[in-house]
C-alpha cells in the first residue's frame, strides 16, 4: 500500500512537472537568473525530472498507483547514491536500505518531456522512523537538469553556470551503474541553494563529459 501522505506528494509532483521548464525550474531552486546564465544553460541541457522519495510496502504498490493515473513507469533499478545518503544519515545497514529507483512520463510523451523521478524505500510501518524523519526534511526531493550537450568547457562549464552563475553550493554525487547500464550508468551532482536542491545529471561517468 502507498499511503496517503504519499501519494499526495506525488500528485503535487505531476502538477509541477507538468507546469514548469527549465527557466522555471531555475528561478524557482536560485531565484532570479542572470538571462545569459540560463541560455547558457539552456543550450547545454534540458529539464529532465522533478524527484521524491517514498515508503511503501512494495515498490509494484508505486508502480500501480502511477499506471492508473496515466504514467508509463520503467524500472525499478537500484538506487546507489540515495541508498548512500540514506545509509550515511541515519545509520541503517546497507542489507536493509534497498532502494529503487522508478522513472514515469505521461504515456502520451514517454522520453520526450520531463518526468518524475522516484526513489522507493519499502518500509513494513506507516510510522517508520526513517520515514517520518524523510518526509519532514525531503532531503531527496529534487529538480534535475540533464546534459544534452556540454559544449564547450564541457562539464565543468556546466558546474561553473551552476555554482558561479547562480550561487549554487555544491552537496556532493556520484555514479549509477544500474541506471541506463548500456550507456555507461548515470552520474549525479547534487546542488542546494534556498529554494531548494538541483541535480545534475550525465550518462555515463562524470570525466566522460569533462
Amino acid at each position: 500500500m502507498l499511503g496517503d501522505e504519499d501519494r499526495s506528494r506525488l500528485r503535487r509532483l505531476v502538477e509541477v512537472v507538468a507546469g514548469h521548464d527549465l527557466r522555471r525550474v531555475v528561478e524557482k531552486v536560485a531565484g532570479q537568473a542572470d538571462p545569459e546564465v540560463l541560455a547558457s544553460l539552456a543550450s547545454r541541457c534540458v529539464f529532465d525530472h522533478a524527484a521524491t522519495l517514498v515508503f511503501p510496502d512494495r515498490v509494484e504498490d508505486v508502480v500501480d498507483v502511477l499506471g492508473r493515473w496515466g504514467f508509463e513507469v520503467s524500472g525499478p533499478v537500484p538506487s546507489v547514491v540515495v541508498r548512500e545518503r540514506l545509509v550515511r544519515r541515519h545509520g541503517l545497514d546497507e542489507e536493509d536500505s534497498d532502494v529503487s529507483i522508478l522513472k514515469a512520463w505521461a504515456t502520451r510523451t514517454t522520453g520526450g518531456s520531463p518526468g518524475l523521478e522516484v526513489f522507493v524505500l519499502p518500509r513494513a510501518r506507516e510510522d517508520d522512523a526513517v520515514a517520518r524523519a524523510e518526509r519532514r526534511s525531503r532531503h531527496e526531493d529534487h529538480f534535475a537538469l540533464r546534459v544534452t550537450r556540454p559544449a564547450d568547457g564541457g562539464l565543468d562549464r556546466v558546474r561553473s553556470l551552476l555554482v558561479d552563475g547562480l550561487s549554487l553550493v555544491p552537496d556532493g554525487g556520484g555514479h549509477n551503474p544500474y541506471e541506463g547500464a548500456a550507456t555507461g550508468g548515470r552520474s549525479v551532482l547534487y546542488f542546494t541553494a534556498p529554494g531548494g536542491r538541483l541535480e545534475l545529471t550525465h550518462d555515463g561517468s562524470l570525466s566522460d563529459g569533462a
